[in-house]
């Protein structure tokens, strides 16, 4: 019995173990010398810039702005007005910029709005389309970068993609602010070093058009940017990280909006990663395709606070199992805790601290508390449709009134 309880309690240690590896392989890949930027085509061919929009009206002018100042003669600037009940549509044209609108109620989603768009551009393509979401900000000289780092590469080629908290925000935001390093600039950087491949992570990505017009983006997935990825990298096409493009935004100012946020983001990616990581990490062993094995392990790490969590409680079990001899759960349990803990520690030391000072750290016990709001039965239903930051934050200001 009492070898049975062991085994019983090795499997889910030995599995978050592996897990934990995993993540200090990509914090590692971090931490060094990164390779050699690329050498970027000062003139790229036209680009066209597309940003899907749902009644983002207060938010997209310093969008618009930012890429306006960065485009030539000849590049357009396209926003897909998806299903908007607002004037998101008249501040587009007013700004000089063109706006398809998209009227397909029962067809709602950031794939579709892109996939939209493509389907038009066939008639007259682009060298290189690049999508920015419509609460974002593109930081001077970047567009031409992802252009250019496109074009010569023939792949695409993902900005770094933060969000920030907001001036006079509270501890909690620090967090999330990390929280967010930690996912998009530490954990791709390391991917990018070891196996050249990064995640489209959901604003910045620069495509050529000969990989954009073969896409299909209708699905109505929440979390498009995972799928992309997924579809690309099977198609040997995985995105490049460019560190010198940046994209910014800032997290939603209210509570309500930013637990949907979160909910959107951990619902989705592990609903997917049950879905298809295994199956793509099999593919990519079978076919030999490394950087699709990469990103498939990497879907396989679950959002970070959800594995430690897992992981304590494989080491409670393997507590209680202790006193009977039942050591070797624990000792792998214990191993993988301090993995995850010396990873994180590292990262933040290497790249958090300014995003997160300790006087912030405070912010840690409500970041934590938050999750029940990603959990409960409003979280998992707002996961499962889709609507921009910025449109859900301004309605559930409207609704505090």
């Amino acid at each position: 019995m009492i070898q049975f309880f062991e085994i019983a309690l090795l499997i889910p240690g030995a599995i978050v173990f592996c897990i934990a590896v995993l993540l200090a392989i990509e914090i590692i890949g971090a931490l060094l010398p990164q390779k050699k930027q690329l050498d970027v085509n000062d003139e790229p061919g036209l680009i066209a810039v597309v940003i899907p929009a749902h009644n983002e009206s207060t938010s997209i002018s310093a969008t618009l702005t930012a890429i306006q100042s960065q485009t030539r003669p000849g590049d357009r600037v396209i926003v897909v007005a998806d299903n908007c009940t607002d004037n998101t549509a008249s501040v587009v044209t007013s700004a000089g910029a063109q706006c398809w609108e998209r009227n397909d109620p029962a067809r709602r989603g950031k794939g579709y709005a892109l996939q939209f768009a493509l389907d038009r551009l066939k008639e007259a393509p682009p060298k290189t389309v690049v999508f920015i979401d419509a609460d974002c900000v593109i930081a001077d000289g970047s567009l031409e970068k992802l252009a250019g780092a496109a074009e010569q590469e023939s792949r695409p080629v993902q900005a770094l993609y933060l969000m920030k908290a907001p001036g006079g925000a509270g501890p909690r935001l620090h967090v999330s602010e990390f929280a967010w390093i930690f996912m998009n600039h530490v954990r791709m950087r390391g991917l990018d070093r070891f196996f050249g491949v990064s995640r489209f992570t959901g604003a910045g990505l620069a495509l050529p058009w000969g990989v954009a017009e073969y896409l299909d983006l209708g699905s109505g997935e929440i979390v498009e940017d995972l799928a992309l990825t997924l579809n690309l990298t099977e198609q040997r096409t995985p995105p490049l990280l460019l560190l010198d493009a940046v994209v910014t935004s800032e997290f939603p100012s209210t509570d309500k909006a930013l637990a949907k946020q979160r909910a959107r983001w951990e619902h989705g990616s592990q609903r997917l990663a049950a879905i298809r990581a295994l199956p793509s990490l099999a593919k990519g062993i079978m076919s030999g395709n490394i950087g699709l094995c990469a990103i498939a392990l990497d879907l396989l790490i679950p959002p970070i606070m959800n594995l430690l969590a897992i992981i304590a409680l494989v080491v409670v079990a393997s507590l209680l199992a202790a006193p009977f001899g039942v050591l070797g759960p624990l000792i792998v349990s214990v191993a993988a805790m301090l993995i995850v803990l010396i990873s994180i520690m590292a990262a933040w030391v290497k790249f958090g601290r300014e995003a997160l000072p300790l006087s912030s750290l405070r912010g840690l016990a409500p970041f934590l508390a938050a999750k029940r709001e990603v959990y409960n039965a409003e979280g998992r239903a707002s996961a499962k449709s889709w609507t921009p930051t910025r449109s859900s934050d301004a309605d559930d200001r409207t609704g505090e009134r």
